[in-house]
């Protein structure tokens, strides 16, 4: 039985997450290819003998795949991957050299409930900041019935519609100061007033115009 290490990174995770992508990839999953394709070094034979030995994978010739329990497992784990990528990326701004490794940190530390919330804070996407697919959670299936308390850019209300400001999504602190000497800043709820020509909020009282790419950076949870 292999021995579970959830620090940085975990070689058992890693292995299945690096069979996964080269599934999803329609790529042979062999010992030199699951080697390139995993960020951690420690994936070898041995490893990848004690996989398919605890039922995780089964080998065919020199070729690897996922058995049923083991793509439940590597399914968990590249959800957890690519929302920790999303986080990074809508939330904290991360640069994209950073990326990668940091979400690998990041992932193996989310429980599946922390999980879900994040998934849920984010409005549950359906890729990744590469454009991969996010295998959809317990929380993606109740979304229509919990859209309300999902996060997403002010760009996707209606007119009339209101939301209270959760983030705002830029690295640019000219911008952030603007948009807090307008009382536009997190916990404010804002009325969309109109969407064209010019896209209005209404806060309190005042109309304010926004320019499109300020609004892409205004993320709210609808009220």
């Amino acid at each position: 039985m292999i021995e579970r290490n959830r620090s940085l990174h975990d070689p058992v995770e890693e292995a299945l997450e690096a069979v996964w992508v080269l599934d999803e990839e329609g790529r042979a999953a062999t010992l030199e290819t699951v080697r390139m394709t995993c960020i951690d070094d420690r994936a070898d034979a041995g490893l990848l003998a004690r996989l398919v030995e605890d039922g995780l994978l089964e080998r065919t010739g020199d070729v690897y795949s996922m058995t049923a329990k083991g793509r439940e497992l590597g399914e968990a784990v590249v959800r957890r991957h690519r929302l920790a990528e999303r986080l990074m990326v809508d939330v904290l701004q991360m640069p994209d050299p950073d990326l990668e490794d940091n979400a690998c940190r990041f992932e193996h530390f989310l429980s599946p409930e922390v999980t879900d919330h994040i998934c849920t804070l984010l409005g549950h996407p359906k890729v990744c900041p590469h454009n991969k697919q996010i295998p959809p959670g317990p929380c993606c299936r109740g979304a229509g019935r919990t859209v309300e308390t999902a996060v997403g850019p002010l760009r996707g209300l209606r007119s009339g519609e209101r939301g209270r400001i959760r983030y705002i999504a830029t690295g640019r602190h000219q911008r952030l100061d603007r948009l807090t000497a307008l009382g536009l800043f997190p916990g404010r709820i804002v009325r969309v007033h109109q969407r064209e020509p010019l896209f209005v909020v209404m806060l309190d009282e005042t109309q304010i115009a926004l320019d499109k790419d300020i609004v892409d950076d205004i993320y709210v949870v609808k009220v």
